[in-house]
């Protein structure tokens, strides 16, 4: 290593070029709003239509029609189950006709519970009408 000697490295002047005559630009103008980047598109969802509901009936303006079969019919029939007045000892209790009793009688139940057989002709659709014939 005696013979060898490091060698200063030289630098590398570049050579400077003439400066480049730089075009007029136009002087920027610039925006007094700060600039925003443009938005993708938006998928715009369609609308939805409002789900059809069905009218809701109105409520009757009357009451419902009577069954064909007058309270007559029901009570000659003994229907069971007919609701009935009728009068016993000065006073209008209300009742349900039973059953049939003997020689056209019917047997009713009273609302105290107490079985009762009374004739037809005692037997009233309305306690007015049992209150009527009661007075005449």
């Amino acid at each position: 290593m005696a013979g060898s000697r490091k060698k200063k490295a030289k630098k590398q002047q570049r050579a400077k070029s003439a400066p480049k005559a730089r075009a007029a630009k136009e002087p920027s103008k610039k925006s007094k709003k700060p600039f925003k980047k443009a938005s993708p598109a938006r998928k715009v969802a369609a609308k939805k239509k409002p789900t059809a509901r069905k009218p809701m009936r109105p409520a009757p303006l009357h009451a419902p029609p009577r069954s064909a079969r007058g309270f007559a019919d029901k009570v000659r029939d003994c229907d069971a189950g007919t609701g009935v007045w009728f009068t016993v000892a000065g006073g209008i209790e209300h009742a349900v006709i039973q059953r049939r009793g003997s020689e056209g009688a019917v047997v009713i139940l009273t609302d105290a519970g107490v079985p009762e057989v009374v004739r037809p002709g005692n037997l009233f659709a309305t306690a007015d009408e049992a209150r009527a014939a009661r007075t005449l």
